[in-house]
């Protein structure tokens, strides 16, 4: 008789080197582009910005990402471990600190699953109208829930979810292959619009009428933590790499690179095919649709509806795979319960921790997407927090090793990250947070505090986590880590 495999996690297992760097600029790229690349054209980047403020404004903001990501692949070299922020700050500046920024991301990371999930329902309403809208179940916010779009939100998170658990391997090629087919779907129509050589004329004027094109630009590159939330992903998986991590800087660079040239496209296919402001006050359900099904048809309006499908089918491969292998290094710590720390046996991957997250992400379509946009606007606070912790990181470990270079660009990263958090925290700025959203962090934050002091004697006493970053990292840094 053969022997049966076992399934259940070991504490000896060890992560699988799986990940190509092909999957993993995936991984980024496919973050950064979800459901917001194929709907902000119409909604706010146009109104805000106009087609050249809105464009100056993605480049200004993903420079600025740019120099944040410096810090990033500096501290991958020497931490080459999961976890991501929560290790840097772990390392750099305690375990207090840690807890608070893992915490932040860790609510950005899984709000940014069911957001995605639910999205999936939603191109049917877009291009497919009443097909899944059967039925009103009821109202929440404002928002109608039907039963068709919570079927394929469901079998959406539970398909990828299920993916991941089957080791990264396989949630490597998938995140490749649809990450691909999103910049594939994107270059198509927008070729298919510009074959049909529309009218330069149309996208003036350049910025709207009667706003400040300054105002314009700058508001556009205060949404960066939300636009480019999701190269960040790229740390997190670092332990799982089958390359030299020396090679992360240029992924970075690229992904964030490339997710801006897909925003850029899907603004210019939005403005140019009429008249943008005119197009825009007819108050068309969805603008970059419509603009595209106008001039391609629907074939134009298929590989739209492809390319969308793709980028929020690769957010949530993205955000399982980041969000697992961070509350497996807050669990290795002792911050979280040891079930997510264990590694399954035959897949070598935290599968509780993506269960936990996978039963999490299913009950929340049914509180309907106003409610999670709400969770969502909080994405961004996370990842500036994370921005701002890593950043401030890399310019202590830099200032100790007297990497100047290093310390200057990873202070401006810093200064860019707390310009970010300015804008979402303070109540004066654009990017303020709506009430509901404040009152969504508010209740996330006690619940953290809740959950620090009963941990905090295990969370002190371990020190499996600095075993692993020891057994991993660069011997030289072992003398200025804090713990």
């Amino acid at each position: 008789m053969s022997e049966k495999k076992t399934m259940q996690p070991t504490e000896d297992v060890k992560f699988e080197k799986a990940l190509s760097p092909l999957s993993i600029w995936g991984l980024a790229l496919g973050a950064m582009i979800g459901w917001g690349c194929f709907v902000l054209p119409g909604n706010e980047f146009l109104p805000k910005g106009g087609p050249l403020g809105s464009t100056i404004g993605l480049i200004i903001g993903a420079m600025m990402i740019i120099i944040i990501s410096f810090s990033y692949s500096y501290l991958i070299s020497k931490f080459p471990v999961a976890g991501g922020e929560f290790v840097y700050a772990y390392a750099s500046f305690g375990k207090l600190p840690a807890f608070i920024c893992g915490w932040f991301i860790a609510i950005a990371y899984w709000a940014l699953i069911p957001m995605n999930g639910t999205a999936v329902g939603l191109i049917g309403r877009y291009l497919f109208p009443g097909i899944l809208q059967h039925k009103v179940l009821y109202s929440v916010a404002g928002w109608e829930v039907y039963d068709g779009e919570i079927i394929v939100s469901i079998l959406a998170i539970l398909i990828v979810g299920l993916i991941n658990m089957r080791g990264v391997k396989a949630a490597g090629w998938f995140q490749t292959a649809v990450a691909l087919g999103l910049v594939g779907a994107i270059l198509l129509v927008t070729a298919g619009v510009m074959i049909s050589q529309p009218s330069l004329g149309d996208l003036k004027p350049y910025y709207p009428t009667g706003s400040s094109p300054i105002k314009g630009i700058f508001a556009i590159a205060a949404m960066a933590p939300w636009a480019f939330v999701g190269f960040d992903c790229i740390p997190q998986a670092s332990e799982e790499y089958a390359f030299s991590n020396k090679k992360t800087k240029k992924l970075l660079i690229s992904s964030i690179a490339i997710a801006c040239l897909m925003y850029a496209l899907m603004n210019l296919v939005t403005g140019i095919v009429l008249p943008w402001e005119e197009f825009l006050a007819e108050g068309h359900f969805w603008p970059t649709g419509f603009a595209v099904e106008m001039v391609v048809g629907k074939v134009g309006l298929l590989f739209l509806g492809i390319a969308m499908f793709c980028g929020i089918v690769s957010g949530l491969n993205a955000f399982y795979l980041a969000g697992s292998r961070l509350l497996y290094s807050m669990s290795l710590a002792g911050a979280l319960p040891d079930p997510f720390k264990k590694l399954d046996s035959v897949y070598k991957v935290p599968r509780m921790a993506i269960v936990f997250m996978m039963v999490l992400a299913i009950i929340a379509p049914f509180f309907g997407r106003q409610v999670l946009s709400w969770l969502v606007d909080m994405t961004s606070v996370g990842a500036a927090m994370g921005f701002a912790f890593t950043t401030a990181s890399a310019a202590r470990f830099a200032w100790r090793h007297e990497n100047r270079s290093q310390m200057v660009i990873s202070l401006i990263g810093l200064a860019f990250a707390v310009f970010f958090l300015s804008l979402l925290l303070l109540p004066f700025t654009p990017g303020t947070l709506s009430l509901e959203a404040w009152i969504c962090l508010i209740i996330w934050l006690v619940i953290g505090a809740v959950f620090y002091f009963i941990k905090r004697e295990d969370y002190r006493q371990s020190n499996q986590l600095e075993e692993s970053i020891r057994d991993l990292s660069d011997e030289s840094e072992h003398d200025h880590l804090v713990f």
